[in-house]
């Protein structure tokens, strides 16, 4: 499992559209580009952890990537407001990405406890088409590789 999948604030980017569109390539890269209105060449991230040169340019700008800096952590649940629930930046973050089958709070709790593989593994398994085994994206409707329909997460 490839730790820089790993997000800072929980997220698995292994089912980001930006990385599956730049890792995988073909129609989805396609239909990312186009949904995104930018070139296919523009369209690259190596994950969270990975060099900031080297990330997706929504996420070189984080709000929350830019906190952890300030604060000098590098994970969210370093933070005392993590523990106490009290970061609005945080927990807006953390109900947005609920909506979408994540729960960002459980996955830093596992990786602080040493659970980091096992997570990716699971992570790695939820997030692929029950038909043929693709890969997929967090709000992706159709595998692009067989066509079946993605169910809700």
């Amino acid at each position: 499992m490839d730790a820089k999948l790993i997000s800072k604030c929980g997220i698995y980017c292994g089912a980001c559209y930006v990385y599956r569109a730049f890792k995988d390539g073909g129609k989805m890269l396609d239909a990312v580009a186009q949904q995104l209105g930018v070139s296919k060449e523009e369209i690259r991230c190596n994950g969270c952890i990975g060099p900031v040169e080297n990330l997706w340019k929504n996420c070189r700008t984080c709000h929350i990537r830019a906190c952890l800096k300030e604060k000098g952590f590098e994970f969210c649940y370093e933070c005392p407001n993590f523990v106490d629930s009290s970061c609005t930046g945080y927990e807006r973050l953390r109900e947005g990405t609920s909506r979408r089958g994540e729960n960002t709070r459980e996955a830093l709790l596992r990786i602080k406890a040493g659970d980091t593989d096992s997570w990716l593994k699971e992570q790695d398994g939820k997030w692929r088409c029950s038909a043929c085994g693709s890969r997929v994206w967090w709000e992706q409707e159709a595998c692009f590789q067989c066509g079946q329909p993605i169910g809700r997460r």
